[in-house]
């Protein structure tokens, strides 16, 4: 498991490979806010190449809402 500032990340090994799953709780903010937020995740994680090892399950948390693009993109 590995966390930055704004999210926590896991890495479930397995013999599938369900992809990238993004988690976006309703605390976070109203509809308009947490798609922003799991677009510029998903855009992120689509750069980034990662091998198929298994499932990446992405908890986005409160100070991530706050990030711009390139920070998040840095952590």
């Amino acid at each position: 498991m590995g966390w930055t500032r704004g999210s926590d990340l896991w890495v479930r090994d397995g013999r599938e490979d369900d992809g990238t799953i993004f988690v976006i709780r309703k605390a976070l903010g109203n509809a308009v806010v947490r798609n922003r937020l799991k677009r510029r995740l998903r855009h992120i994680m689509r750069d980034l190449d990662a091998p198929a090892c298994g499932s990446i399950v992405l908890l986005a948390r409160p100070s991530a809402v706050g990030l711009s693009f390139a920070a998040l993109e840095r952590q």
